[in-house]
């Protein structure tokens, strides 16, 4: 039912992904700054799958689906869209390395799964 928007969302994932600045004969120098994007889209791509697998599960489930249940389902595809911003703040905040602003995005990102573990 909703696999294909689960699968756009991951496939979006990769869009953070830039080709580093760098000087010639120092790609794997720039390549490797480029860590915190590489570690967001990890964290991000493992969390949507899981609450994919999850959904799928849940969805094989039921016998018969309601114009309610479109809607909460609709809500929760929202919610999963947004996971997005908060991780790519963390890969940006990680990158400049100040603590302050990492505590932010990290709290963000917290908030994001806690609001949608109570969908």
């Amino acid at each position: 039912m909703s696999d294909g928007m689960f699968a756009i969302l991951i496939t979006i994932l990769v869009l953070d992904f830039k080709l580093p600045d760098y000087q010639e004969g120092h790609l794997f120098e720039a390549m490797l700054k480029q860590w915190p994007i590489l570690l967001a889209y990890v964290v991000s791509f493992l969390y949507i799958g899981t609450l994919w697998l999850f959904h799928h599960d849940f969805f094989s489930t039921i016998a018969r689906i309601t114009p309610m249940l479109n809607v909460i389902n609709l809500l929760v595809i929202f919610s999963i869209t947004l996971i997005n911003y908060p991780t790519a703040l963390i890969s940006e905040t990680l990158a400049k390395a100040n603590p302050v602003d990492i505590r932010t995005a990290v709290c963000l990102c917290g908030h994001c799964a806690v609001y949608q573990l109570h969908i």
